[in-house]
């Protein structure tokens, strides 16, 4: 149960992050990992307190679904 819980808040992340234009594969983090906004920076800073090297991770791993699939959901 606590798997399908943690999936649905992962896709639900990425589903927001689709909403402001990000593609399929990047959530939230990601995002903001890649972005030079002094907010968004403070935001992984804080990530970071809890979770060390979040936006870095969710970067990473953004990058690999979109080299699975060639940046198009599928």
């Amino acid at each position: 149960m606590l798997n399908s819980i943690i999936n649905f808040l992962y896709n639900l992340d990425r589903a927001f992050a689709s909403l402001f234009g990000a593609k399929p594969q990047n959530t939230i983090s990601s995002e903001m990992g890649r972005s030079a906004n002094p907010v968004a920076k403070a935001g992984c800073d804080m990530l970071d307190v809890v979770d060390a090297n979040h936006c870095t991770e969710a970067v990473a791993h953004a990058d690999k679904l979109e080299a699975v699939d060639d940046g198009v959901e599928k």
